[in-house]
């Protein structure tokens, strides 16, 4: 197999190469006669041949002309690769954005499952350009992508539906349908690939449905396979809306017309409003209550962020959403309080040898991800033949060390000798050679040939490594310190440009917690200028605002949400502040040193509030048990301890607040139940008695009028 690939790369590459060295379109007897790859074949097979390399090479950004000439009707069509449907077009960047791009895939490198399309891509751009990594930036933002439910199973799934998307195959695949708990067999046509809260979605057609449906990738179980062997499976999608599955709350991923009224205080509604607004209506008043009304889908799902809100929120209707919350409070204060109704724990499953191993297994930090998507080796064998051109200049042959190569390029030695070997084999037909390369020792030496100079400029971007780019982009977005009044998005448009409005492939980025521009501006400038910065912080685990000054270190992401770890002055000790719960900044002229402890603290984990505005960075774990109705999705998300007959877990929770730890026990309802730390039980009660006294004494938010 490996044999068969290299012969039609050689033939590829040889076809582009014959077009770009031609001063005239050429026919297909031409091609047939002059190319490596097509001689011997009969002409059925060569037109079979030709035809599908055509169609890939044009998959890759990389589209042949072609003409038919009026003047004589028993002429072929013929063919030509014009230089501009090559070429990339060429695009300035400054040192700055030059630093922005490096430092994006310096950040994204073993956590981005596109990162070797990413690499290509800026090589790209960036040939025979400096290539500066801002220090300043690479020190003050860390990235974290890796969900709880990364395995090297998504990893290879990724990969099989990324090939199939670009390809138009139909898949099939075994999936466990959560809400169900089943197991099915399901064909797909895959549209898109989709990344959310920090875990890994495909959106496509369902047979089985006969509608778009999304799916999780964590639970498709074993291999992904093709139905046919067939070239394509279905045309392009018509009119697919990518947003309609991708920006959506989470209460709305499954369809559904049921309205919810819900009452917010002051203190939570501005934060609503940022959020959560663009998912239903949201409306204020002068003293900033609000009420926001939004359609679901999933009332368990709306229950529980409501019930998370605690005292800030209240579902006013429909009111048996309204009694469904009211009952819910009621079950959290009998199942916590002391000599309450705590629920009877079922038998225990002994689990067998290869669960055990698999959830001791799942508990270890994961490790970085492999080259999850692979850069089409087509890209990277143009890309290799520009870079060593480059590496010429105008000189007719020069060495380079192969170790910086393969650190370039991201390759093994055996890997890159390889593509070496491949390029040599090339006869760029008709005697179009541009280049001859050979590993020499701890060197690789380049001679260049008669048609170099039509390589020596880079290749469009495939749509693969455009995906790449700008994924990258819209994932960073304007969260990179680099320069205070220079953002990304000016690389972004620039990049845009070059890869023309036609091309642009979808980027499949789900929405992200952020702050608005204003917090994430000042935020990027006192980092950047090391000055002291004023807040207005909103403290969930205290459901209160306050004010405070901070100097601040470092940007964070986690997951979905970006952080912002700084000294602060009111604790005077280490504190994490979460971008979106910052309502607004006061920027001050006074800088402050930086504190090497801060700024050497390792990878901030995600427990909770844990490292966050007044609490404590050491994170314990909490016992809670799990009823049947919430058990497969808490044992998703956390290590599950035990599992039970009726279908409950046991589960750990981490956590480095308690007063987060309340919160996300009332949220469930009362089918999450705290068995350790005991202390905290009475806590939990009293937390649901408040809120149901704001239930039933109408002591609530004031009403918003328009």
């Amino acid at each position: 197999m490996a044999m068969r690939d290299d012969d039609k790369l050689v033939r590829q590459l040889s076809l582009v190469a014959f077009l770009m060295s031609q001063q005239r379109p050429v026919t297909a007897d031409e091609i047939h006669e002059a190319v490596e790859g097509y001689g011997g074949m009969t002409e059925q097979a060569f037109l079979r041949r030709f035809y599908a390399d055509r169609a890939e090479i044009d998959s890759m950004g990389l589209a042949l002309s072609v003409e038919r000439p009026s003047d004589d009707p028993f002429q072929g069509d013929l063919y030509a690769m014009p230089s501009e449907n090559y070429y990339l077009p060429s695009v300035e960047f400054d040192e700055a954005e030059l630093s922005a791009l490096q430092t994006c895939l310096y950040l994204l490198e073993g956590q981005f499952a596109y990162s070797e399309p990413l690499r290509l891509a800026l090589q790209h751009l960036t040939l025979g350009r400096p290539s500066p990594l801002d220090d300043h930036a690479v020190r003050t933002v860390s990235v974290n992508l890796l969900g709880g439910d990364y395995s090297p199973e998504v990893a290879s799934h990724i990969t099989k539906i990324e090939s199939a998307i670009s390809r138009r195959k139909t898949i099939r695949f075994t999936y466990y349908t959560i809400g169900r708990d089943e197991q099915e067999e399901r064909e797909v046509d895959p549209y898109s690939l989709l990344y959310a809260a920090g875990s890994w979605y495909l959106v496509g057609h369902s047979h089985e449905r006969d509608d778009i449906r999304v799916f999780r990738l964590s639970r498709i179980r074993d291999r992904i396979t093709f139905t046919t062997r067939a070239e394509h499976d279905f045309p392009p999608p018509e009119d697919f809306d990518l947003a309609r599955h991708r920006d959506r709350a989470p209460w709305q991923l499954s369809d559904g017309e049921a309205q919810a009224e819900i009452a917010l205080t002051p203190n939570i509604a501005w934060w609503v409003e940022q959020m959560f607004g663009g998912y239903g209506e949201f409306v204020g008043t002068k003293d900033g209550s609000a009420r926001f009304t939004t359609t679901y889908g999933s009332r368990r799902q709306l229950l529980d962020w409501v019930l998370g809100l605690g005292r800030e929120a209240e579902i006013v209707g429909p009111p048996d959403l309204r009694g469904a919350a009211l009952e819910a409070l009621q079950r959290v204060r009998e199942r916590h309080e002391a000599d309450g109704a705590a629920p009877a724990v079922a038998e225990v499953i002994e689990p067998d040898e290869d669960e055990d191993t698999a959830e001791d297994a799942a508990s270890l930090p994961l490790p970085p991800p492999e080259k999850v998507v692979p850069a089409e080796r087509f890209a990277r064998l143009l890309a290799l033949m520009t870079r060593l051109l480059a590496a010429c200049g105008d000189e007719a042959a020069t060495r380079i060390p192969l170790v910086d190569l393969c650190i370039e390029l991201n390759l093994e030695r055996d890997v890159l000798e390889e593509d070496l070997n491949l390029l040599n084999l090339i006869n760029f037909g008709g005697g179009c050679y541009a280049l001859y390369a050979r590993v020499e020792v701890e060197e690789v030496e380049i001679v260049k040939e008669t048609y170099s100079d039509r390589f020596a400029r880079p290749a469009r971007l495939s749509p693969l490594e455009a995906k790449a780019l700008l994924w990258a982009l819209e994932f960073i977005g304007d969260r990179l310190p680099v320069d205070a009044e220079r953002p990304l998005s000016s690389v972004r448009t620039k990049i845009e440009e070059a890869i023309g409005e036609d091309n642009l492939p979808r980027v499949e980025v789900g929405g992200t917690q952020t702050a608005n521009s204003d917090v994430a501006a000042a935020v990027n400038r006192s980092i950047r200028d090391d000055r002291v910065l004023g807040i207005e912080y909103w403290t969930e685990s205290r459901g209160e605002l306050s004010e405070r000054e901070i100097e601040p270190h470092l940007l964070i992401n986690s997951r979905d949400a970006w952080y912002v770890v700084a000294h602060c002055r009111l604790a005077d000790d280490r504190r994490t502040f979460r971008l979106d719960r910052i309502r607004a900044t006061h920027e001050r002229d006074e800088q402050f040193t930086r504190r090497p402890e801060i700024g050497d603290s390792g990878p901030y984990l995600p427990w909770g509030d844990g490292n966050a505005a007044d609490s404590e960075p050491t994170a314990q774990s909490a016992s809670v048990w799990c009823s049947p109705a919430v058990a497969r999705w808490m044992a998703e998300e956390h290590r599950s301890r035990e599992r039970f007959s009726d279908g409950s877990v046991l589960v750990e929770i981490p956590y480095a607040s308690e007063e987060w730890l309340v919160r996300e026990i009332v949220k469930y309802g009362g089918e999450a139940v705290l068995f350790e730390p005991v202390d905290l039980r009475r806590t939990v009660a009293a937390r649901a008695d408040e809120m149901l006294a704001c239930y039933e004494t109408g002591d609530r938010p004031a009403a918003a009028t328009r």
